[in-house]
């Protein structure tokens, strides 16, 4: 296969990502001889003797285990801190071992969400092809357009280090070479903390091993998509091994732009890590870890919808030629016909005469007179330490640090019209170090764990409204908004689990967390745009009644006026020329912050009456942490504190294999009971020219504001609930035949408080929480056979999700845009096996249904749906 390159419009950026993928071939290329000439060696566990469940091995002898009748080994996850069978845990899990990732061909979270019951996702915001905001039982993440405002409500570990929040938003960490993604439903307070309010992903890697192994993987598919990665492991020398695994991919995406700018949804991918591990004697392993990952796209992958377009006031419709460009509007479940049609007389105001057959469906096309970029970096450095003390207990200490980094220009006008562009730098650092004590071995009556973390996580982000035109109220050269906005937040938690063995099928389990934390908000260098003014017209000095700066001009503007003038533009409203308004520094509302201590709790019996079979029940507790949001650029000022939001879980649920372990049914029933749940309020404001401040609605014609404001606030909501139940199944009747499935059902509701829903304050009591779909399901049936002298596997999958609102905690709308209509997709897996070799053609979205899962709400042409059309690919994989 003809190798691609990794293709970006920056030349410096091409450059730092060869560079990067040469290195690591180079490394590969130098220790595989070597490691070619070990043999084999150690397990893959630091203590073999303590652990309950082994992890599964490499096996270059073959891509595939043999037939087998049963469903072979217990399921393993780690969510009390080490190797447990699901039997063992109470807990409602779903885990995806590295055969289940590599034979779907999984690239990330989406793709293993969607077969999870009880668990939803969102593509919206700004942050890459890559992004996605998680909710597990109806619990996400408060979230504006772009970045989490607070503390995550759930995290991703790779390999017990909190990933954290990101410059990208949630880390979606790289699953190539991976042992295992496990998501944990409900809080996991005692082991997790202040990130497991909703439950945690848990990302398990492959870890180095004294025996030989190696791999590589190519690929291709539709939109001009090429894969390749590849593995090596093997032996160093006695008692040190080494793992190294990179794999990159480059698309064209499926949008192109057809405006001034060219290109379209372009993405570039590459992530890479290396592993040690040292035994230095039997009682010792000592790992370390280090992920670098490169992101790059173009334009997002999201379409115009052409409903309630507007453009701040200007004489534009969708009939103008230079704002779509004559290709149409995207109409998935018809959203855009049945908008024309709800308006008088079957037409709306913004068709500017044309008939509904001017503007076609389109399903491939943006029109952007500017390119779009977004280049995430991302580094992980985990080192952990395991020391058996004794026969009974052991050491284990894991430091960890991330920084992440994301450069971003976007045209926000999203439209052939040069207007209004957005330009944003984040960066993101994060540390923490935990230590454990526990037990170990297999015959005391009583497993304990007590241990300890400190951490602390640093956002930084800038921010620029660039205005291109007369627009709104400003002239081009402005800046509408520009800011800089640091978020820190450090704290410290203690805990201790207990699990009694009360006779060989009784369990009972006391655990408890104690943590603080706190959250710092400060913004600096802020900066709003004034009104444009006539030439010779004073500066607006009104806003120091506010407490803010006067408007005074930048020292660009400054040194134009200097220089012989400010530039001057025609104002067709005024009808006249008119000259900047400069800017003001915006200086109140500039600081917040919050605190606050909390005691999470769990108890839990889990009875197995047989080998087989497990019951439990459980109550736990989980909570987001206290914090602060300033709100310097309403223009207003204002900022605001909020309490700790907490979490009571009441759950029964149990684990069995049947039928002579051809069956394994995984089932829950939870109720949880929120408290103080933390909150968005967001009202924009008006302020016409007599000073009068009016709520921004639909209706108002926007080009008669004076100035407009946004006022964000971050409040506690007095109560909200989420019930339901999870069951999963999946069964081997015959060898080679493999078949499952799970629903989830979930009715997640405000309880008591009040909120805005369509810029109206609204009793919110018995209104569904967004991004909490009621119903969840999936399918698969999986047969494997003998075909061309090596086996053949087909295999196809299903997946639900009913509708659901797209607001996770601000209920902007209960009707579309806000919400999206049900989702249901079939993939299609097809693939061929000879020994170390393997051929798998996959096609996700095989009906080629339309459906978006999010929506960007600003733009000249429309709410931007995302897109998600019908994809296929083929790999390869050569082990060795």
């Amino acid at each position: 296969m003809e190798s691609k390159s990794f293709e970006g419009r920056d030349g410096a950026r091409l450059g730092k990502a060869g560079a990067t993928a040469a290195l690591w071939a180079l490394a590969i290329g130098i220790a595989s001889p070597a490691l070619a000439q070990q043999q084999p060696g150690a397990s893959d566990q630091p203590n073999p003797q303590a652990q309950t469940a082994p992890q599964t091995q490499d096996k270059p002898q073959a891509l595939t285990a043999p037939d087998q009748d049963n469903l072979g080994s217990d399921i393993v996850i780690t969510a009390q801190r080490r190797p447990q069978t699901i039997l063992d845990v109470p807990v409602s899990a779903t885990v995806f071992d590295s055969k289940a990732i590599e034979a779907a061909q999984y690239n990330d979270a989406k793709d293993y969400l969607l077969q999870t019951p009880n668990v939803s996702f969102q593509q919206g915001g700004r942050n890459g092809a890559r992004e996605v905001v998680i909710a597990i039982r109806g619990i996400s993440d408060l979230k504006s357009s772009e970045k989490v405002l607070t503390q995550s409500a759930f995290t991703t570990y790779v390999d017990e280090f909190a990933a954290g929040t990101l410059a990208s938003g949630q880390a979606n960490p790289d699953i190539y070479d991976v042992e295992a993604v496990e998501i944990l439903r409900g809080p996991q307070g005692v082991f997790f903390g202040r990130n497991s309010e909703g439950g945690a992903i848990n990302i398990r890697t492959k870890k180095p091993s004294e025996e030989f192994y190696g791999r590589v993987d190519a690929g291709i598919g539709r939109f001009d998509t090429y894969e390749l990665g590849g593995v090596v492991n093997g032996k160093i020398a006695n008692g040190l091994a080494a793992r190294v695994s990179i794999n990159g991919s480059t698309t064209q995406g499926p949008i192109r732009n057809l405006g001034p700018a060219g290109g379209g949804s372009d993405a570039q991918y590459l992530n890479a890590r290396g592993q040690l591990r040292w035994r230095p004697d039997a009682r010792t392993t000592i790992d370390l870890e280090a992920n670098y990952t490169l992101d790059n796209s173009g334009i997002q992958p999201k379409l115009s919808s052409c409903i309630n377009q507007g453009a701040f006031g200007l004489p534009y419709n969708l009939a103008t030629p230079q704002l779509l460009g004559g290709i149409g509007c995207y109409n998935p479940n018809g959203v855009f016909t049945d908008w024309v049609a709800s308006g008088p007389g079957g037409t709306q105001p913004q068709l500017g005469g044309k008939p509904v057959s001017a503007f076609p469906n389109n399903e491939r096309y943006v029109y952007q007179d500017t390119p779009d970029h977004t280049d995430n970096r991302t580094t992980l450095v985990i080192g952990k330490v395991y020391r058996e003390l004794s026969d009974a207990i052991a050491l284990t200490a894991i430091a960890g640090y991330s920084q992440s980094s994301q450069d971003q220009f976007l045209d926000l006008d999203r439209s052939g019209i040069n207007a209004i562009n957005r330009l944003g730098k984040f960066k993101t650092n994060s540390w923490s170090f935990e230590g454990r004590l526990s037990s170990i071995g297999k015959d005391s009556p009583i497993d304990w764990t007590i241990g300890g973390i400190v951490y602390r996580e640093h956002f930084d982000a800038i921010n620029q409204i660039l205005i291109e035109q007369v627009l709104g109220p400003w002239a081009p050269g402005d800046k509408a908004n520009e800011n800089r906005i640091q978020n820190t937040v450090n704290g410290w938690a203690a805990f201790a689990n207990v699990e009694w063995h009360v006779t060989s099928q009784v369990s009972l389990i006391l655990g408890g967390r104690y943590s603080y934390d706190k959250g710092v908000n400060r913004w600096s260098d802020v900066y709003a745009a004034c009104a444009r003014r006539l030439p010779g017209d004073p500066l607006d000095t009104s806003q120091v009644a506010a407490g803010n700066g006067p408007c005074v001009l930048t020292p660009a503007q400054q040194l134009l006026a200097n220089r012989g003038g400010l530039p001057q533009y025609w104002d067709a409203g005024r009808g006249a020329y008119v000259v900047t308004g400069g800017r003001y520094e915006q200086l109140t509302g500039r600081y917040a912050e919050g605190s606050g201590r909390d005691f999470s709790p769990r108890v839990a019996l889990n009875w197995k009456p047989n080998s087989d079979t497990s019951l439990y029940a459980s109550v736990s507790k989980g909570y987001k942490p206290a914090g602060g949001q300033a709100n310097p650029d309403s223009g207003i000022g204002g900022s605001s504190t909020f309490g700790t939001e907490k979490l009571w879980n009441f759950e029964v649920g149990g684990n069995a294999y049947m039928l002579d372990r051809r069956l394994l049914v995984q089932a829950a029933v939870f109720d949880m009971e929120w408290k103080d749940y933390q909150f968005l309020v967001r009202q924009g404001l008006c302020q016409l020219p007599s000073g009068e401040l009016v709520p921004v609605t639909a209706s108002l014609d926007l080009s008669t504001c004076k100035q407009q404001f946004q006022v964000d606030s971050v409040t506690n909501l007095p109560k909200a609930r989420s019930r339901g139940f999870e069951l999963s199944a999946s069964a081997r009747p015959v060898g080679g035949l493999t078949i499952g499935g799970s629903v989830g059902y979930l009715d997640a509701k405000y309880v008591r408080g009040s909120g805005l829903i369509n810029g109206t304050q609204t009793n919110l009591a018995g209104i569904r929480i967004g991004n909490a779909p009621p119903w969840t399901a999936s399918a698969n049936i999986d047969e494997t056979f003998r075909l061309l002298g090596g086996e053949g596997s087909i295999g196809l999958n299903w997946s639900y999700r009913s509708g659901t609102s797209l607001g996770v905690v601000e209920q902007a709308t209960q009707s579309f845009p806000g919400s999206v209509a049900p989702i249901s997709l079939f993939n299609l897996r097809l693939s061929q096996t000879w020994g170390k070799n393997r051929l798998i053609f996959t096609v996700n979205n095989l009906l080629n249904r339309k459906y978006y899962t999010a929506v960007e709400g600003f733009s000249f042409v429309g709410p931007q749906l995302t897109y998600n059309p019908r994809t296929w690919a083929i790999h390869w994989t050569s082990e060795f």
